[in-house]
């Protein structure tokens, strides 16, 4: 239906109360890639990208830094760990997939308090490094929110009981 040109509102009422739940039918609707809002909002998707790559080839090198702590095998997983999750973000942020934005989010959120706890020893490096996370999820949060109008942090946006779209 929205391939053919109705509205996502349209398209949520026709297909509202069936076998999906409509919080479900909105969350598809929502996550939908907008190919317009991904062409005007392609410059700031192409920064997150970027960012993420680095992150991601940072991690990688950090990974192999590792071989002269704990050897081959935990250089090996570190480099899976830090070095290949970045990308794979950086992947889904290109493919316009808005379900990598909520999980890159809650995620690196989570992550927080564990990257608090060198403070005591390390603290300006330790406040630029959750600086410079935050910096990044409230970057993607902003990116989530110009190509997916139709979705809150986590879910479809609701207003007053009703969900809502921007058509």
């Amino acid at each position: 239906m929205l391939e053919g040109g109705h509205s996502r509102s349209e398209t949520f009422k026709a297909l509202s109360g069936g076998k999906v739940k409509d919080r479900v039918l909105a969350g598809w609707i929502g996550g939908r890639r907008d190919p317009v809002l991904r062409k005007r909002h392609a410059v700031k998707v192409n920064i997150l990208v970027a960012l993420m790559g680095i992150w991601g080839l940072l991690g990688g090198i950090a990974g192999l830094v590792q071989i002269n702590d704990g050897g081959i095998v935990m250089a090996v997983a570190m480099v899976l760990i830090v070095g290949v999750i970045p990308l794979l973000f950086a992947w889904g942020f290109y493919q316009g997939i808005a379900v990598v934005y909520t999980i890159y989010i809650t995620f690196t959120i989570s992550q927080i308090p564990r990257e608090l706890a060198g403070f005591s020893e390390e603290p300006v490096s330790t406040l630029l490094g959750v600086a410079f996370i935050l910096a990044m999820v409230f970057y993607a949060a902003w990116v989530k929110s110009l190509l997916f109008p139709d979705l809150a942090m986590i879910g479809p946006k609701k207003i007053k009981g009703q969900f809502v779209f921007a058509n």
